[in-house]
């Protein structure tokens, strides 16, 4: 038994067996000579280089394109530039007291300039000493007409009254005013064709100034 076996380039392997070595011979020969040429030869370089060389080509290409997107994509936008509020104008406040009356401050009133009229209704205030919003709007109602000879006051004026008496002010002097004005009360009375203001009326003062 004779074998013979023969190795191709492309790791293929084949094998030839026979009784007779003139047969085999002739076999192999015959073999040889019909296998394909592709078989016979190794794999070419420059083909494989090509290859190579187009995968990478290729890869690139790919790399740069994703390269490229990312680059857009994490591009940073322009920051907005903040708009700064205009500045506000400070508002000209040249009153010295609140009215508590909800309408900002007022000056203080020519009436009650006097230093010995502010004394006086001070003194008045004190001796008085009424408790609640409504007892002390009166009092101060009556203290300025004796004091400052004035007709009855207005919300503004009361809170300058106030001052001047030492009290806390109620959160709305215009509310306060009218609640002493109500029929249910009528400690207060409006003062006709002069808008809004009051003057006491003999009830209020029975109620608030009986010590006095």
């Amino acid at each position: 038994m004779v074998k013979v076996s023969i190795s191709l380039p492309n790791n293929a392997q084949i094998t030839f067996e026979s009784e007779e070595a003139e047969v085999l011979h002739e076999i192999v020969s015959m073999a040889l000579h019909d296998l394909p040429r592709d078989l016979m030869q190794s794999p070419s370089i420059g083909v494989a280089g090509d290859t190579a060389g187009s995968a990478t080509e290729k890869s690139t290409g790919v790399a740069a394109t994703a390269l490229a997107a990312a680059t857009m994509t994490a591009e940073p936008a322009s920051p907005a530039v903040p708009v700064s509020p205009p500045a506000a104008t400070p508002r000209q406040v040249t009153a010295k007291s609140n009215d508590g009356a909800g309408t900002g401050t007022a000056e203080m009133p020519p009436a009650f300039s006097s230093k010995t009229g502010q004394a006086s209704f001070t003194s008045f205030c004190q001796e008085a000493a009424p408790l609640g919003d409504m007892r002390r709007v009166v009092v101060a109602t009556e203290g300025a007409s004796r004091q400052f000879a004035v007709d009855g006051v207005n919300a503004e004026e009361l809170g300058w009254l106030f001052d001047l008496a030492g009290w806390r002010k109620p959160g709305n002097f215009t509310q306060t005013l009218r609640n002493a004005a109500r029929s249910k009360f009528g400690w207060l009375e409006r003062i006709p064709g002069r808008s809004g203001r009051y003057a006491a009326t003999p009830l209020g003062l029975s109620k608030t100034l009986s010590a006095v």
